[in-house]
């Protein structure tokens, strides 16, 4: 059997972290400081936006020709909210209804040029998805990603050092959205049991789906929390790490990290530590990916109920951004970040 390489992983923290970023679900409902409800000055400001970029093809657009006078200033709020604060944030009424895709994607695409740096999504190097059931499963195959299906999408991180989510169309029944902070998680994780995050913070091997970096083979290995300079960083996906069990050169799990993992959800599933909400068309959910985890509920499962929610992602990468351990340079989610860092 071939064995991987082991990576040298930061050293373990194994104090608690404090800050804004360690929140609850009471504590968001009570401040509501996350949640943006544009204005009529603000969604006109985003409609004379786009009238000016009509026709244009989406990834050609540049900040200057996406003037925001009006919404300017509450992005550069929301930016720093995710770079400094909760690291969550939800813009409501943005203008998608009765819109052409088109239209649509040069919003989001001009929001994300006053939030950073678009961040490729996949091997073949594309900047915006279209979040939606194609009618494929993830069981069988090895390219196909989750968000690809209406199949529920455990906690997991994206790619780069924020997602954006807007929601373009609802499904008919489910697809429920949720939140929660993986600082929260790790703290409450600590004063369970030490030895969990001491586990969490050594090597896993995650499925690359087809979309690792070149060279880099069928798994990447990165440890799911990371300690670096003063900041917590977290890259999970269970659903990857279970399937690159398939893989002859990928250890089995330990007894030790499927207890971890399983408490780690075990926490995130508790009501207590996270928020769940429904988007709504016109909704635009943003979170600092080492800091929040999300997921999302299965969707229109009735074959007599065909799936129709659509949502446009964004990756975002932040030159500013937090500072980024030599482990994350090999995965697909995180080393390109490494480009655009000051």
């Amino acid at each position: 059997m071939s064995t991987l390489p082991s990576l040298t992983v930061p050293a373990p923290l194994d104090t608690p972290v404090s800050g804004p970023t360690c929140w609850s679900a009471d504590s968001l409902r009570a401040s509501q400081h996350w949640v943006h409800e544009l204005n009529d000055a603000e969604i006109n400001d985003l409609n004379r936006a786009l009238d000016g970029v009509a026709g244009r093809a989406v990834l050609s657009i540049t900040r200057d020709e996406f003037p925001l006078p009006v919404l300017a200033p509450r992005l550069a709020r929301i930016r720093a909210d995710i770079l400094h604060g909760t690291g969550l944030a939800l813009m409501r009424k943005l203008p998608v209804a009765g819109e052409n895709e088109e239209r649509v994607a040069r919003l989001l695409w001009g929001i994300g040029l006053y939030l950073g740096i678009a961040q490729k999504q996949d091997a073949a190097g594309a900047l915006l998805h279209h979040v939606r059931d194609t009618g494929v499963q993830v069981t069988g195959r090895d390219d196909v990603r989750t968000f690809q299906t209406n199949e529920a999408q455990p906690w997991h991180n994206d790619g780069g050092d924020a997602f954006l989510l807007l929601c373009c169309e609802v499904a008919q029944t489910g697809g429920k959205s949720y939140v929660a902070s993986a600082h929260t998680v790790f703290n409450t994780l600590l004063e369970r049991d030490p030895e969990l995050v001491r586990t969490l913070q050594r090597d896993f091997y995650f499925d690359a789906r087809g979309q690792g970096l070149p060279g880099r083979g069928n798994v990447q290995t990165v440890p799911i929390y990371s300690w670096h300079e003063g900041r917590l960083l977290v890259l999970h996906k269970r659903h990857y790490i279970e399937l690159a069990q398939r893989f002859e050169e990928v250890p089995k799990l330990t007894r030790a990290q499927r207890q971890a993992i399983d408490a780690l959800e075990e926490i995130c599933n508790d009501p207590s530590y996270h928020l769940a909400f429904d988007l709504e068309p016109g909704d635009l959910e943003i979170a600092n990916n080492f800091a929040v985890f999300h997921k999302r509920g299965a969707f229109d499962q009735n074959a007599e109920s065909p799936s129709r929610r659509h949502m446009l992602r964004l990756w975002l990468g932040m030159p500013d951004g937090w500072p980024l351990p030599e482990v994350f340079r090999q995965t697909r989610e995180y080393g390109p970040l490494f480009a655009i860092r000051c």
